[in-house]
């Protein structure tokens, strides 16, 4: 694989494998294995977050067809021009 660096990311890509004790490529190669890591974790988090949802329960608790859902703006509720 070769992969195209900007001269100044080679740099600190150099320096931090020197401060590690490793050369660049092994650097890199760690860096992209933990980044590779850390999404599958969150792919994994999220997949079984996502088996764990129930259906509906978004809509019961935020749709507009909840109690109170589909009521007009109550005065107090407007925002001010400077919160815009």
């Amino acid at each position: 694989m070769i992969i195209e660096l900007s001269d100044d990311l080679r740099r600190e890509i150099e320096k931090a494998a020197r401060q590690k004790g490793v050369s660049p490529e092994e650097f890199v190669a760690g860096a992209a294995a933990e980044k590779a890591g850390i999404v599958h974790s969150a792919a994994l988090y999220f997949a079984a977050r996502a088996a764990r949802a129930k259906p509906g329960a978004f809509e019961r608790v935020f749709g507009r067809d909840r109690t109170g859902g589909n009521e007009p703006p109550q005065p107090g509720d407007e925002v001010s021009p400077a919160k815009r």
